[in-house]
């Protein structure tokens, strides 16, 4: 998916052997906010930890999404 925008990632290793990455953009795009429900998902089955995020509407998916996405 190209991108206007710019974007730093940093990866933070916790004492637990974890790693957090932080990404910061310099602007906001539509997709944004369902990208971030999605990988939480993800992260969720990977790490097999409870998913607690609300059920997101197809209504509120298709406003969100409109370009392809690619995990």
């Amino acid at each position: 998916m190209p991108s206007c925008r710019i974007e730093l990632a940093r990866r933070y290793p916790l004492a637990n052997g974890r790693i957090v990455t932080v990404t910061i953009r310099d602007a906001i795009t539509p997709e944004d906010p369902y990208l971030m429900l999605v990988r939480a998902k993800v992260l969720s089955v990977r790490t097999r930890e409870a998913f607690n995020a609300e059920r997101v509407t197809r209504s509120i998916k298709d406003f969100l999404i409109k370009t392809n996405i690619s995990i």
